[in-house]
């Protein structure tokens, strides 16, 4: 799957972001709160968008759905490494 540059660019910001506020090993923490914001946000994002109390059950299998899809393609590396190689 080929993810447009624009999308990429944005990925990178949260990423940058994230290294910034995990200097000093808060890296666990950092993680955690990611995943948290993320549910944060879209849940704002669905409730905003006049979201029903009967669609969000669609719209949480929808959100873990595309987390799997993105976790697992980025441990299979289908954007490239994660982690930039030691040397």
């Amino acid at each position: 799957m080929a993810y447009p540059p624009e999308f990429l660019k944005l990925v990178d910001k949260f990423i940058d972001l994230a290294n910034q506020l995990a200097e000093g090993g808060q890296d666990g923490e950092v993680s955690a709160a990611i995943m948290f914001a993320a549910g944060r946000y879209n849940a704002f994002n669905f409730l905003s968008n006049d979201g029903t109390d009967e669609d969000q059950e669609k719209a949480v299998d929808f959100y873990v759905s595309e987390y799997r899809k993105a976790i697992v393609s980025n441990l299979q590396g289908v954007v490239g490494p994660v982690v930039k190689p030691h040397g």
